[in-house]
């Protein structure tokens, strides 16, 4: 049999070599228009940015390889330019001098690929602006960068898009991103790409959503980007990256079907309208496992297999080529996204019937270094719960858990059987319930009916017919909440149920839908009707952005250079800090500590995993007068190099207290929770160079006493005063959820686990740092509390001594 493959690289080659494999007496030629007939076509952004130095690396196979390994007789340069179906040739012409020839064929293989669209601008002929599609455009591009390019637009931000921009940033160059939707990443669904967004501003690319180019033309001598919104970009090259239309023209011109979106139409065996004709790649239309629908997948993973599955029906093996589920993933930055089956705009368009449920868990352990929350979105029958789609977002663990619900797609599972799987965990890798099993347990109860779920998409309109109530702690409603929303902490909620309304319809929510869902079982067992958010106020904020909130906006994202241009020269001195594992103020109070030994000009780098320290940090430098030299984000940690400047009282920024200024509190409260969360902000204003006095009075000075046998000489009232009350910081109780010590001694064990400082580290730390803790004479007095029943370090002053302190404070905090 001789079978001849038009086109190589993945489905192309994979076809010849699995052809080989099944048949040694077959003869096979594989003809390719262009000069590399193998290579990693994924890889080409990467080599452009410098990641992937050795270019010969990404030259997969050669046709010296492919003869010495397989026997195929390989010749690229050369293109096929006619079909002869009924003779059973094809024509050929080689692009070197024009000369033509006909191979005859048993059995021909189409994989000539897909071809990059060029929208037609005005311009775009221009020779600085790019497509990237293969080796030569790379090696064009790279080309154009080496040579001193400042500034580049790339047009579309898909999968390869955002690929080419975080190249580009490393290499440098200034970089905006120009895309006609509304978002990054149109595969995925809107909600899931905004914090993506936010990730790439602050690597510094420039985003311009919702827009497109118009036209481009030289201007002093760089390229000006004309957008149809008026906007105009100067840069040195464009990259287009708008998608690719499949390479069907042969087929077409040979008779053969082609589907309404241009790719060429085959049956399950890969055959086309000619059965001794087949087709595999990007140019073939493929049917969407989940919708039954044809599309277009252009990606390496299904033109593998269909190759292979071209060389197993040539030869008798079966096999054949379902459907494509459309997984894949992208790296952007340090963070990482991918989606498999359809999204929710694709079941919508196509009217398939779904429900969803949103999670938000960590990477791995939280209480191992280097993880944050990660999004993950599962969509699902509402009658079976049979998966048909899943999007994860985040920093570590993506790939794992996608390529897991790809393959429970690829299964037929449901939710119901997400719940039983039984996945690999260590601390460094996942959590007991790995987010797979979370997504199940979510998805499960809402098909059971043991929640009722709201979305961010039923704002306002729904919503409006009832009331909204946010459980989360009161801090954090004040620094963002959805309009409208009433604030009942989780842990206030059962006591204030006499006080709400029943009539109306309760939308809970929390920031990622663990709390609103017990007060949603709280609130439903007690009479109300109830709904909780699925996702909570993180996927709210992904779905509408912060802009639906009335006087709220959020906090600028902060961009830092490319490490590699940012960085400077460390000179002699420098030391590290390792503040990964630490929660704030944690991270802040270290980094001082490590900052005092320093001499100015010194040096410091220091790695955190906690979220905030990427502002944090920087935030601290600028307040104690050093120098940030770089601020570089990898994976959920942060690394900070400073160098240490002159001792100096420094100026605040705009509203900003002053450097050295004075904080005071009052600490009424002697609830763990409480005196912690006293102690912990103490802590942070050492650590930003504030003095700190702390006033304790009545319950609070039970966080001061000494453990052991209480002072002698006193009265029967006050011994029982003693006796009623804990003794020290070890013995203090939540204020919420103490549960007779169970819920306290499970509070300290989280904390230890998560390797959070217990309350008398905190305490010791601040007397450590120069806090000024006074207990209050009338209180110790009512209470029958004597001086030498205090810990050490304790001064004792009245009402006037606080009053004095308060005087000459920017704050006064009452606990």
């Amino acid at each position: 049999m001789k079978i001849v493959v038009v086109g190589g690289v993945a489905a192309g080659a994979s076809a010849a070599a699995r052809s080989r494999r099944l048949d040694e007496a077959a003869e096979i030629v594989m003809l390719e228009r262009g000069q590399h007939v193998s290579f990693a076509n994924c890889g080409l952004p990467y080599h452009i940015g410098g990641v992937i130095r050795d270019r010969d690396r990404l030259l997969l196979q050669t046709p010296e390889s492919l003869k010495a390994a397989l026997n195929l007789d390989v010749r690229v340069g050369q293109e096929v330019i006619r079909i002869d179906r009924a003779a059973r040739r094809v024509s050929v012409r080689r692009l070197k001098d024009g000369s033509t020839y006909d191979e005859a064929y048993d059995r021909l293989v189409l994989c000539p690929g897909a071809l990059p669209v060029v929208p037609p601008l005005p311009g775009v002929e221009h020779p600085r602006v790019f497509v990237l599609r293969n080796v030569d455009d790379m090696d064009r591009i790279k080309a154009s960068v080496d040579a001193g390019a400042r500034g580049a637009v790339v047009i579309g931000a898909g999968y390869i898009g955002v690929e080419m921009a975080e190249s580009l940033r490393h290499r440098g160059l200034e970089v905006d991103v120009v895309e006609m939707m509304n978002q990054i990443m149109p595969p995925l669904d809107r909600e899931m790409t905004r914090e993506l967004e936010s990730h790439m501003a602050a690597h510094g690319v420039r985003l311009h959503l919702g827009t497109a180019a118009a036209a481009f033309r030289e201007k002093d001598g760089r390229l000006a980007v004309e957008l149809v919104n008026g906007d105009l970009l100067t840069a040195d090259l464009v990259v287009l990256c708008v998608g690719v239309r499949p390479d069907a023209s042969l087929a077409k011109a040979a008779g053969l079907d082609v589907g309404e979106r241009g790719g060429i139409r085959v049956n399950e065996w890969l055959q086309t309208s000619d059965p001794d004709i087949y087709a595999a790649g990007d140019a073939v239309e493929v049917v969407q496992a989940v919708t039954g629908r044809r599309m277009q997948v252009p990606l390496a993973g299904p033109a593998n297999r269909q190759g292979r599955a071209v060389a197993d029906h040539i030869f008798g093996r079966g096999g054949g080529y379902a459907n494509t589920k459309g997984t894949a993933v992208v790296k952007i930055f340090d963070m990482t996204a991918g989606g498999t089956g359809a999204s929710e705009r694709v079941l919508k368009a196509e009217g398939v019937a779904y429900r969803k449920v949103y999670i938000h868990p960590s990477g791995h352990a939280g209480y191992y270094p280097g993880t944050a929350p990660m999004h993950v979105k599962v969509l699902f029958a509402p009658d079976t719960g049979k998966l048909l789609g899943a999007q994860v977002v985040g920093f570590d663990g993506v790939d794992k858990r996608l390529d897991v619900l790809a393959t429970a797609l690829y299964a037929g599972l449901t939710v119901h059987d997400l719940q039983h799987l039984e996945l690999a965990y260590a601390p460094p890798y996942g959590s007991a319930k790995d987010p797979v099993n979370m997504a199940g347990f979510v998805a499960a109860n809402l098909l059971k009916g043991d929640v009722e779920a709201w979305y961010a998409e039923d704002f306002p309109a729904q919503t409006s017919r009832g009331w909204i109530l946010d459980v989360r702690g009161p801090s954090e409603y004040e620094e963002w909440h959805i309009p409208g929303a009433r604030n009942i902490p989780l842990g206030k909620l059962r006591a204030s149920l006499g006080q709400l309304d029943r009539g109306s319809p309760v939308f809970v929510y929390c920031k990622v839908g663990f709390r609103s869902y017990l007060a949603y079982r709280i609130l439903k067992q007690c009479g109300f009707e109830a709904r909780t958010l699925s996702g909570g106020s993180l996927t709210f904020i992904g779905h509408h952005g912060y802009d639906v909130c009335e006087g709220q906006r959020q906090a600028p994202v902060e961009s830092y250079p490319d490490e590699r241009v940012a960085a400077r020269t460390a000179p002699a001195g420098a030391a590290d800090v390792d503040l990964r594992g630490l929660q704030c103020p944690g991270p802040i109070r270290k980094l001082a500590e490590a900052a005092q030994a320093l001499k100015p000009g010194d040096v410091l780098t220091a790695v955190a995993s906690d979220p905030g320290f990427a502002q944090d940090g920087p935030a601290w430098c600028r307040r104690q007068g050093h120098e940030v030299l770089a601020v570089e984000r990898r994976g959920a940690e942060t690394t900070l190099r400073l160098k240490k400047g002159e001792p100096c009282v420094v100026a605040p920024a705009a509203g900003a207290p002053a450097a050295g200024d004075k904080k005071t509190m009052v600490v009424f409260s002697g609830d763990l929770d409480k005196v912690m969360a006293a102690f912990v902000i103490a802590n942070g204003a050492l650590a930003m160079g504030s003095d700190v006095t702390m006033f304790f009075t009545f319950w609070g000075l039970n966080a001061l006493r000494k453990a052991g046998p209480q002072a002698a000489g006193k009265g029967l009232l006050d011994r029982m005063f003693g006796w009623m009350m804990p003794a020290g910081a070890r013995r203090l109780t939540l204020s919420k959820m103490h549960m007779l010590g169970m819920g306290t001694a499970m509070m300290k064990h989280v904390m230890r686990s998560k390797r959070v400082d217990d309350l008398s580290a905190l305490m010791e730390q601040a007397v450590k740092g120069g806090a000024r803790l006074v207990a209050c004479s009338m209180s110790m007095d009512v209470m029958g509390l004597k001086r030498e029943e205090l810990i050490d370090g304790i001064d004792i002053g009245g009402v006037a001594a606080f009053l004095g302190e308060a005087d000459g404070a920017r704050m006064t905090l009452f606990i």
